[in-house]
């Protein structure tokens, strides 16, 4: 029984030893956010749709027979254009690791 224990608590111990160290080498690899990432002109994506729903920082666009979501939590107001339901919008977005990231949302009642 004693074998037992020893052997059960010298894995342990190993396990621990190999484990130390390895958290400095995650804390060193700094990634960054792919959304944050400037985006060259041409991949920038627009889709004109006329507002169905949407609610603060997103939308819902009917596109043809398709109904497309986008959300905007982080855009600046110079980027995000005010809209009413029935509205003809473009927005504008470049798609990235995380999802969609919307540059503009532009309201053709405005123009």
């Amino acid at each position: 029984m004693k074998k037992l224990v020893l052997a059960i608590s010298a894995c342990m111990a190993l396990s621990m030893f190999s484990c130390v160290g390895n958290d400095n080498k995650v804390d060193q690899q700094e990634e960054v956010p792919a959304d944050t990432i400037q985006q060259p002109v041409d991949s920038i994506i627009e889709v004109t749709g006329v507002a169905v729903d949407g609610a603060m920082n997103s939308v819902y666009l009917k596109v043809g027979e398709d109904t497309i979501e986008f959300s905007y939590p982080d855009l600046d107001s110079d980027h995000r254009a005010s809209w009413a339901i029935n509205d003809t919008l473009t927005v504008r977005y470049y798609e990235t690791v995380n999802g969609d990231s919307v540059t503009d949302v532009i309201n053709h009642a405005d123009a």
